[in-house]
Protein backbone atom coordinates (compact mmCIF):
# COMPACT_ATOMS: atom_id res chain seq x y z
CA UNK A 1 0.00 0.00 0.00
CA UNK A 2 1.01 3.59 -0.63
CA UNK A 3 0.36 6.65 1.54
CA UNK A 4 -0.17 9.97 -0.22
CA UNK A 5 0.03 13.22 1.77
CA UNK A 6 -1.15 16.31 -0.08
CA UNK A 7 -0.79 19.65 1.73
CA UNK A 8 -2.75 22.33 -0.11
CA UNK A 9 -3.51 25.99 0.47
CA UNK A 10 -6.78 25.41 2.33
CA UNK A 11 -6.59 21.84 3.63
CA UNK A 12 -4.49 18.69 3.88
CA UNK A 13 -5.52 15.39 2.30
CA UNK A 14 -4.20 11.95 3.13
CA UNK A 15 -5.07 8.84 1.14
CA UNK A 16 -4.18 5.15 1.23
CA UNK A 17 -3.81 3.44 -2.13
CA UNK A 18 -3.91 -0.30 -2.70
CA UNK A 19 -3.19 -1.49 -6.25
CA UNK A 20 -4.01 1.94 -7.60
CA UNK A 21 -7.33 2.31 -5.78
CA UNK A 22 -8.09 4.59 -2.85
CA UNK A 23 -9.13 2.55 0.15
CA UNK A 24 -9.08 5.31 2.75
CA UNK A 25 -9.20 9.09 2.64
CA UNK A 26 -9.02 11.79 5.32
CA UNK A 27 -8.76 15.57 5.19
CA UNK A 28 -7.56 18.09 7.78
CA UNK A 29 -7.52 21.85 8.21
CA UNK A 30 -3.85 21.39 9.16
CA UNK A 31 -1.63 18.36 9.57
CA UNK A 32 1.44 17.67 11.67
CA UNK A 33 3.43 14.53 12.38
CA UNK A 34 1.53 13.62 15.54
CA UNK A 35 -1.86 13.77 13.81
CA UNK A 36 -0.57 11.65 10.96
CA UNK A 37 0.87 9.00 13.27
CA UNK A 38 -2.32 8.94 15.35
CA UNK A 39 -4.52 8.27 12.33
CA UNK A 40 -2.20 6.17 10.15
CA UNK A 41 0.32 3.40 10.78
CA UNK A 42 3.15 5.11 8.93
CA UNK A 43 5.34 1.99 9.18
CA UNK A 44 2.83 -0.06 7.19
CA UNK A 45 3.33 1.36 3.68
CA UNK A 46 5.54 0.27 0.82
CA UNK A 47 5.73 3.88 -0.39
CA UNK A 48 4.99 7.35 0.99
CA UNK A 49 4.78 10.58 -1.00
CA UNK A 50 4.56 14.12 0.36
CA UNK A 51 3.32 16.93 -1.86
CA UNK A 52 3.17 20.40 -0.36
CA UNK A 53 2.47 23.92 -1.58
CA UNK A 54 2.69 25.45 1.91
CA UNK A 55 5.23 25.83 4.72
CA UNK A 56 4.67 22.48 6.41
CA UNK A 57 5.83 20.66 9.53
CA UNK A 58 9.47 19.69 8.75
CA UNK A 59 9.01 16.50 10.77
CA UNK A 60 6.56 15.28 8.13
CA UNK A 61 9.27 15.59 5.52
CA UNK A 62 11.77 13.83 7.80
CA UNK A 63 9.35 10.92 8.17
CA UNK A 64 8.91 10.60 4.41
CA UNK A 65 12.65 10.82 3.73
CA UNK A 66 13.32 8.13 6.33
CA UNK A 67 10.96 5.70 4.60
CA UNK A 68 12.70 3.20 2.24
CA UNK A 69 10.40 4.25 -0.63
CA UNK A 70 9.55 7.75 0.56
CA UNK A 71 9.52 10.67 -1.84
CA UNK A 72 9.00 14.42 -1.45
CA UNK A 73 7.63 15.83 -4.69
CA UNK A 74 9.71 18.61 -6.26
CA UNK A 75 10.72 19.97 -9.65
CA UNK A 76 13.48 17.33 -9.79
CA UNK A 77 11.08 14.38 -9.38
CA UNK A 78 10.72 11.91 -12.21
CA UNK A 79 7.40 12.20 -14.02
CA UNK A 80 5.45 9.60 -16.00
CA UNK A 81 4.84 12.05 -18.83
CA UNK A 82 7.13 14.28 -20.91
CA UNK A 83 7.00 17.84 -19.63
CA UNK A 84 7.21 20.68 -22.14
CA UNK A 85 6.63 23.32 -19.46
CA UNK A 86 9.11 26.16 -19.90
CA UNK A 87 9.61 26.90 -16.18
CA UNK A 88 9.38 23.57 -14.30
CA UNK A 89 10.70 25.08 -11.07
CA UNK A 90 7.61 27.31 -10.84
CA UNK A 91 5.06 24.61 -11.65
CA UNK A 92 2.82 23.73 -8.70
CA UNK A 93 2.79 20.18 -7.39
CA UNK A 94 -0.97 20.01 -7.86
CA UNK A 95 -0.55 20.73 -11.57
CA UNK A 96 2.23 18.13 -11.84
CA UNK A 97 -0.11 15.64 -10.23
CA UNK A 98 -3.08 16.48 -12.45
CA UNK A 99 -0.91 16.01 -15.52
CA UNK A 100 0.27 12.65 -14.18
CA UNK A 101 -3.32 11.55 -13.60
CA UNK A 102 -4.29 12.63 -17.12
CA UNK A 103 -1.44 10.60 -18.57
CA UNK A 104 -2.21 7.60 -16.34
CA UNK A 105 -5.94 7.58 -17.06
CA UNK A 106 -6.02 8.73 -20.68
CA UNK A 107 -2.75 7.63 -22.25
CA UNK A 108 -3.00 7.91 -26.03
CA UNK A 109 -5.67 10.63 -25.91
CA UNK A 110 -5.67 14.39 -25.67
CA UNK A 111 -6.85 15.21 -22.14
CA UNK A 112 -7.70 18.34 -20.15
CA UNK A 113 -8.11 18.70 -16.38
CA UNK A 114 -10.10 21.59 -14.89
CA UNK A 115 -9.17 21.94 -11.21
CA UNK A 116 -11.44 24.27 -9.24
CA UNK A 117 -9.81 25.18 -5.96
CA UNK A 118 -8.22 28.34 -4.56
CA UNK A 119 -7.35 29.01 -8.20
CA UNK A 120 -8.88 27.53 -11.34
CA UNK A 121 -6.21 25.53 -13.12
CA UNK A 122 -6.36 24.07 -16.61
CA UNK A 123 -3.76 21.44 -17.50
CA UNK A 124 -3.39 19.64 -20.80
CA UNK A 125 -1.60 16.45 -21.85
CA UNK A 126 -1.62 15.59 -25.55
CA UNK A 127 -2.08 12.14 -27.06
CA UNK A 128 1.72 11.71 -27.39
CA UNK A 129 2.06 12.03 -23.61
CA UNK A 130 3.44 15.58 -23.59
CA UNK A 131 2.38 17.96 -20.85
CA UNK A 132 2.02 21.27 -22.65
CA UNK A 133 0.91 23.43 -19.73
CA UNK A 134 -2.38 25.26 -19.36
CA UNK A 135 -3.62 28.32 -17.50
CA UNK A 136 -4.48 29.71 -14.07
CA UNK A 137 -7.25 32.11 -13.09
CA UNK A 138 -8.79 33.26 -9.77
CA UNK A 139 -10.95 30.67 -8.02
CA UNK A 140 -14.56 30.90 -6.90
CA UNK A 141 -13.86 32.19 -3.38
CA UNK A 142 -11.04 34.44 -4.53
CA UNK A 143 -13.35 36.30 -6.90
CA UNK A 144 -15.86 37.07 -4.16
CA UNK A 145 -13.08 38.18 -1.81
CA UNK A 146 -11.45 40.41 -4.42
CA UNK A 147 -14.70 42.30 -5.05
CA UNK A 148 -15.00 42.96 -1.32
CA UNK A 149 -11.30 43.74 -0.79
CA UNK A 150 -10.73 46.11 -3.69
CA UNK A 151 -13.94 48.13 -3.42
CA UNK A 152 -15.31 50.30 -0.63
CA UNK A 153 -18.91 49.11 -0.57
CA UNK A 154 -19.34 45.70 -2.17
CA UNK A 155 -20.08 43.02 0.47
CA UNK A 156 -18.37 39.67 0.91
CA UNK A 157 -20.75 36.99 -0.37
CA UNK A 158 -20.69 33.29 0.50
CA UNK A 159 -19.96 30.85 -2.31
CA UNK A 160 -23.19 29.89 -4.05
CA UNK A 161 -24.36 28.89 -7.53
CA UNK A 162 -27.15 30.52 -9.50
CA UNK A 163 -28.99 29.98 -12.76
CA UNK A 164 -30.00 33.64 -12.96
CA UNK A 165 -28.76 35.83 -15.78
CA UNK A 166 -29.79 39.09 -14.13
CA UNK A 167 -29.12 40.02 -10.51
CA UNK A 168 -31.95 42.10 -9.06
CA UNK A 169 -29.96 43.50 -6.12
CA UNK A 170 -26.27 43.97 -5.32
CA UNK A 171 -25.79 40.59 -3.64
CA UNK A 172 -27.51 38.74 -6.49
CA UNK A 173 -25.55 40.76 -9.05
CA UNK A 174 -22.28 39.65 -7.45
CA UNK A 175 -23.34 36.00 -7.34
CA UNK A 176 -24.59 36.13 -10.93
CA UNK A 177 -21.44 37.86 -12.12
CA UNK A 178 -18.98 35.57 -10.37
CA UNK A 179 -20.74 32.24 -10.92
CA UNK A 180 -21.84 33.00 -14.47
CA UNK A 181 -18.38 34.31 -15.31
CA UNK A 182 -16.72 31.09 -14.20
CA UNK A 183 -19.24 28.96 -16.11
CA UNK A 184 -18.61 30.98 -19.26
CA UNK A 185 -14.85 30.75 -18.72
CA UNK A 186 -14.87 26.96 -18.30
CA UNK A 187 -17.10 26.33 -21.31
CA UNK A 188 -15.14 28.77 -23.40
CA UNK A 189 -11.81 27.18 -22.49
CA UNK A 190 -13.10 23.69 -23.25
CA UNK A 191 -14.44 24.79 -26.64
CA UNK A 192 -11.07 26.28 -27.56
CA UNK A 193 -9.23 23.07 -26.66
CA UNK A 194 -11.77 20.99 -28.57
CA UNK A 195 -11.40 23.18 -31.64
CA UNK A 196 -7.61 22.71 -31.64
CA UNK A 197 -7.27 19.07 -30.49
CA UNK A 198 -9.34 16.05 -31.47
CA UNK A 199 -11.23 13.87 -29.02
CA UNK A 200 -10.27 15.76 -25.84
CA UNK A 201 -11.04 13.82 -22.66
CA UNK A 202 -12.32 16.14 -19.93
CA UNK A 203 -11.91 15.82 -16.16
CA UNK A 204 -13.05 18.19 -13.41
CA UNK A 205 -11.67 18.08 -9.89
CA UNK A 206 -11.01 20.33 -6.89
CA UNK A 207 -12.93 21.47 -3.85
CA UNK A 208 -15.33 23.70 -5.82
CA UNK A 209 -15.98 21.24 -8.66
CA UNK A 210 -19.41 20.28 -7.28
CA UNK A 211 -20.64 23.82 -7.98
CA UNK A 212 -19.82 23.57 -11.68
CA UNK A 213 -19.81 19.95 -12.86
CA UNK A 214 -23.41 20.19 -14.12
CA UNK A 215 -22.77 23.51 -15.89
CA UNK A 216 -20.34 22.18 -18.50
CA UNK A 217 -21.85 21.79 -21.97
CA UNK A 218 -19.49 18.97 -22.96
CA UNK A 219 -19.37 15.55 -21.33
CA UNK A 220 -17.01 15.77 -18.38
CA UNK A 221 -15.89 13.27 -15.75
CA UNK A 222 -15.86 14.60 -12.19
CA UNK A 223 -13.34 13.02 -9.81
CA UNK A 224 -12.68 14.52 -6.39
CA UNK A 225 -9.57 12.35 -5.99
CA UNK A 226 -7.96 13.04 -9.36
CA UNK A 227 -4.98 14.97 -7.97
CA UNK A 228 -4.33 12.22 -5.42
CA UNK A 229 -4.39 9.62 -8.20
CA UNK A 230 -1.77 11.64 -10.03
CA UNK A 231 0.42 11.85 -6.92
CA UNK A 232 0.21 8.07 -6.59
CA UNK A 233 1.25 7.69 -10.24
CA UNK A 234 4.26 9.95 -9.59
CA UNK A 235 5.20 7.90 -6.53
CA UNK A 236 5.29 4.77 -8.67
CA UNK A 237 7.94 6.15 -11.01
CA UNK A 238 10.03 7.56 -8.14
CA UNK A 239 9.93 4.42 -5.98
CA UNK A 240 11.64 2.19 -8.55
Amino acid sequence: MNLIIDLGNTQAKVAEFDEGEIIRFEYYQSLDLQKLKTDFDTQNYSGILLSSVINHDPELEDLVNSSPCGHVLSDSSRLPYTSKYASPSTLGNDRRANAAALYDCYSGSNALCVDLGTCIKYDFVDKEGNYLGGSISPGFGMRFKSLNTFTDKLPLIELQPTQDLIGTDTNDSIVTGVFGGIVAEINGKIMRYQSKYKGVKLVMTGGDASFFENEVKSSIFADAFFTLRGLNAILKVNAD
